[in-house]
């Protein structure tokens, strides 16, 4: 069906299949930070029909490329920025769900949380109309920060490329802090409020009849992430801008900006961005005379909307960055390059972590990659044979899933009469050991346990313990590290392959 990419198959779960993962660098085990890898591998905008996944959605993957967690059955539609997050007290997962629109490089949807048993508990999206995938971050376990494109008509004068006479429409990007629970807005910032068009590095005149309709609204921002910094006010990321603004929460007004056109602070060494995606508050010091951020330096734009090719460097890189409020300064901290030197026209993101490590999705290259706070890479993934698949963003963390669903069992016969039932439970990260029972017409018999090593277990059982062999059924009991009960399958019948 798909000669792109491999995937696994289960005799559990036939109906599942994930993309398998290619392990190019697995130096230092011991040093990866603990937790899943959160992954939504999809194919590229422009690629042949038959290429990517062949169930593109989201994934939990072990380090080992084992799979935890498919979202088939859970989540329908274009899935991304899948991430595992606190609301409300609890641990819960997060994603984008809804439709992409290729050529443009936008995605409408909403946005949906799940519990540990993946059930949903919440869905956000704006008063106003669908919300953007770039964008949704749960802040302090109760409101989300999300975006919202809105077309409207300005006077675009003197903003060049041979068409910004009068007015035409242009994307206001919309940011908004929402009440989770109640879909109350707490705050709204627009873009054309602090950032003047006439400043962006894509032309008005970039596509075809560009600015003469909504639908062909000049996307001459465009907004890619939100955060909330710790002394309470916002951090936009203009990709089109090559810039990074941070913006009051009392007025919406502009507070600093970094990069781009008109800078606030002089970029020292090699810390020339351009085309950045996930900027990322990581805190203030020096009683707030000092910020640190990271960021996704992709270094180019290369999308079906603008034309390809205009690099700003080598490769693409993750970066944190210091600025300092008394010098004016910003100053690269550390460092992530690509193995490979990949170039990221688009998409991707930095998550530090607790241990110190860096986390780094190469978006549309479908490639992660984490590193020692050195910058030294210690493992690197590609979700893809060959090129065809991305993921909007990578991430690893800490997960605990107990599902609702019943675990699966499976129990078939070889042609020398033996039997070997197999069982997998989408989504558990709980269960150490798998109790294999026989049922047949004077009751239940044990066949053994086997250690749960992987997504699916398997044993062989010997049938002609249970009386009635002949209409046995098979089940299995998922055990935790002190044998305590957590799920136990349905009744299976025993087919001969």
């Amino acid at each position: 069906m798909n000669n792109l990419l491999s995937h696994v198959r289960y005799k559990s779960r036939p109906d599942l299949s994930p993309p398998k993962l290619h392990i190019g660098i697995a130096t230092d085990p011991g040093s990866l930070a603990p937790g899943y890898i959160f992954v939504t591998p999809c194919a590229l905008f422009d690629a042949p029909r038959d290429s990517g996944p062949e169930q593109p959605g989201a994934y939990i993957f072990r380090s080992d490329g084992d799979l935890v967690w498919s979202s088939l059955g859970f989540l329908g539609g274009w899935t991304a920025n899948f991430q595992a997050v606190t609301y409300r007290g609890q641990p819960v997962l997060q994603a984008f769900t809804g439709q992409l629109a290729k050529r443009h490089g936008r995605g409408y949807g909403t946005h949906v949380l799940l519990d540990g048993g993946y059930k949903q508990v919440a869905t956000v999206q704006s008063l106003d109309r669908l919300v953007s995938f770039h964008e949704f971050r749960v802040v302090g376990g109760k409101t989300a920060l999300v975006q919202v494109r809105v077309p409207r008509v300005r006077d675009l004068g003197g903003c060049g490329g041979g068409g910004g006479e009068g007015k035409r429409w242009v994307v206001d990007d919309v940011f908004q802090e929402i009440d989770i629970e109640t879909g109350e807005t707490v705050f709204e910032g627009r873009s054309l409020d602090f950032a003047d068009p006439k400043e962006s590095f894509v032309a008005l005149d970039s596509q075809p009849n560009c600015g003469e309709s909504p639908d062909t609204a000049w996307d001459y921002f465009h907004t890619n992430s939100v955060d909330k910094t710790s002394d309470g006010d916002y951090l936009v990321s203009g990709r089109f801008m090559c810039a990074i603004y941070k913006i009051s929460s009392r007025d919406g007004s502009l507070v600093w900006r970094l990069g781009g056109q008109g800078s606030s602070f002089t970029l020292q060494n090699d810390l020339k961005f351009a085309y950045q995606h996930d900027v990322r508050h990581l805190g203030l010091s020096d009683g707030g005379q000092t910020e640190t951020i990271s960021m996704m330096d992709n270094h180019v734009r290369s999308d079906e909307q603008h034309p390809p090719g205009e690099a700003e460097g080598h490769h693409s890189r993750g970066l944190v960055v210091q600025i300092n409020h008394k010098t004016k300064t910003a100053t690269a901290l550390q460092t992530f390059a690509p193995p490979a030197g990949l170039l990221a026209g688009g998409q991707g993101n930095v998550q530090m972590l607790p241990n110190g490590n860096a986390f780094v999705g190469w978006g549309v290259r479908g490639a992660f990659t984490e590193f020692l706070g050195n910058g030294t890479p210690i493992y690197h993934v590609i979700l893809g044979a060959e090129e065809g698949v991305q993921s909007y963003r990578a991430f690893r963390y800490e997960w605990e899933g107990r599902p609702r669903e019943k675990p699966a069992v499976v129990a078939a016969r070889d042609d020398k009469g033996g039997v070997t039932a197999w069982v997998s439970w989408n989504g558990d990260t709980v269960t150490k050991k798998w109790s294999f029972f026989g049922r047949g017409s004077a009751g239940d018999v044990h066949f053994g346990d086997a250690t749960r090593k992987s997504f699916e277990t398997s044993l062989q059982v010997d049938v002609s313990k249970v009386k009635d062999a002949g209409n046995i059924k098979v089940f299995a009991v998922a055990l935790d590290a002190e044998d305590h009960e957590l799920g136990r399958s349905g009744l299976a019948d025993v087919w001969t392959k």
